[in-house]
């Protein structure tokens, strides 16, 4: 497994370094590094952070399964194998199962149980929630740009401009893992109360506030910042995202 990872990852950054030089960091304390995998005559062995001295990225021997699930787990070097040193396309399809996921969760929440309202209700109410969730998605992004670029100009010149809103979308899409969280509600809704419900809503958005923050902390957005200051940022951009919904709505 360890062989064929390696070699995929060879074969990455031998195109990479053809057409746009991709950018690899090291997912222990993010320093960047020109390669993750150097050959020593028929072997692979992955290379070494200079400056923490410690295995570059350790997830190129490991199953996405794997990654996924330390990712869920809120372990910042996940966090940027995933953003920086992975092949997204697989995270993008993850993505999009958990958009649908929230969005029925949503539609199960708010909307009537099927005696007191008709399916068609439902599948409408579902459409809508749908599109909300890829506009608080949209939106969550374009806060934490409008942030990253007041705080860290030079961050975003070593990214460049056009990897930047990218990065930081990737970002938002990872932190939304947690919404996986949502699914033992679907599956014994019936079996709990009203309380219990709002009470495992609240918890599965506290985890994707956490991980959001180490997120966004990961990708060096605030990496001349503490962690507090991190999680302060992406608090006040939630606090704006739901000030706006309400002006909205009113």
């Amino acid at each position: 497994m360890f062989v064929y990872a390696a070699v995929k990852q060879n074969k990455d950054c031998t195109h990479c370094k053809m057409t746009e030089k991709r950018r690899f960091v090291c997912v222990n304390c993010g320093h960047g590094v020109k390669e993750l995998v150097k050959k020593y005559s028929n072997t692979l062995k992955t290379t070494q952070c200079d400056k923490c001295q410690q295995t570059t990225d350790k997830y190129i021997e490991f199953e996405e399964f794997i990654i996924l699930i330390d990712a869920l787990l809120l372990d910042s070097c996940a966090f940027r194998h995933i953003i920086y040193n992975g092949d997204f396309k697989l995270y993008w399809k993850v993505s999009l199962v958990v958009l649908l996921l929230e969005s029925f969760a949503l539609c199960r929440q708010k909307l009537p149980d099927p005696p007191n309202a008709s399916l068609h209700v439902h599948e409408r109410g579902f459409y809508t929630y749908t599109l909300q969730n890829m506009g608080d998605y949209l939106f969550m992004t374009l806060l934490l740009l409008i942030i990253t670029a007041t705080l860290s100009m030079e961050w975003i010149k070593q990214t460049g401009l056009r990897r930047f809103p990218l990065t930081v979308f990737k970002v938002v899409l990872i932190s939304n893992l947690s919404k996986f969280f949502l699914l033992p509600i679907l599956v014994w809704r019936n079996n709990t109360t009203d309380y219990g419900r709002r009470l495992h809503h609240v918890l599965v958005m506290g985890h994707h506030v956490c991980s959001l923050v180490l997120a966004y902390e990961a990708v060096g957005a605030t990496r001349k910042n503490p962690r507090w200051w991190a999680l302060t940022l992406v608090v006040l951009a939630f606090a704006f995202k739901v000030w706006w919904k309400s002006i909205l709505l009113s």
